[in-house]
């Protein structure tokens, strides 16, 4: 298995300019030893990560009849669907989210053979998922970062109802002829409203601990936050 984090071998990656103009995205690959004799997990068919593929265009059409339209959403898992209701604006930038992680998924592994094709707009990757690869740990890192970004800008442009600019202070490394308008991306609420969105698929699931399912729940855990990370 593969996890995004400290206490690895250093990748060098390419200028993260999708997600955040200036920052590098370094990302680090730390190989677990797959449990001997324990069978492949097989991943969910369908994944929030489908919001990509079919973009919500207009979040007020969740104002009317929400339940069920949340409920018809592919992917979302039973508390993903809960959150829907609750957060039905968010969800157009959830999918822009994905979407901005998919686009650089395929820019950093396009000179790869697998280079972060999509192959339907349910499970979006397919099968590849399956494996406890640094490829899926990647995509799990890289499209977590994308709706901490897209969250966090929805914030700023005052998108969202439940939050708005961010309170920070005038960033240090800010040149000093630039003007500081005081409005940043609030990434505080989309670290947050990440974590609580794409991580709870993962743990809505209940294994043994000491399992192969168990340490690939953590493993995509730990790769989400990773993701988050970097913003």
């Amino acid at each position: 298995m593969y996890f995004l984090g400290s206490g690895g071998e250093t990748v060098q990656g390419a200028v993260y300019s999708a997600l955040k103009s200036a920052m590098a995205w370094r990302y680090l690959l730390v190989t677990a030893t797959l449990l001997s004799g324990c069978k492949q997990v097989l991943v969910e068919a369908s994944s929030w990560w489908s919001l990509a593929m079919n973009p919500i265009q207009i979040p007020e059409v969740y104002i009317i009849g929400a339940q069920p339209l949340c409920s018809q959403l592919a992917g979302l898992s039973q508390g993903q669907k809960k959150l829907c209701q609750l957060y039905r604006d968010h969800m157009q930038y959830i999918g822009e989210g994905a979407k901005t992680g998919i686009k650089e998924c395929q820019h950093q592994f396009r000179h790869r053979r697998w280079n972060c094709s999509t192959v339907d707009n349910t499970s979006v990757f397919g099968r590849v998922m399956q494996i406890g690869s640094r490829e899926t740990a990647f995509t799990y890192g890289i499209s977590a970062a994308g709706v901490v970004h897209a969250i966090s800008r929805a914030c700023r442009e005052g998108e969202l109802a439940t939050c708005g600019c961010s309170r920070a202070a005038r960033p240090k490394d800010l040149p000093r002829d630039w003007l500081w308008g005081g409005c940043g991306d609030n990434v505080e609420y989309g670290y947050r409203f990440a974590k609580e969105f794409v991580d709870a698929r993962e743990r809505e699931k209940i294994y043994q601990k000491g399992t192969y399912d168990s340490a690939r729940t953590f493993m995509n855990l730990h790769n989400n936050e990773a993701g988050r990370r970097v913003n």
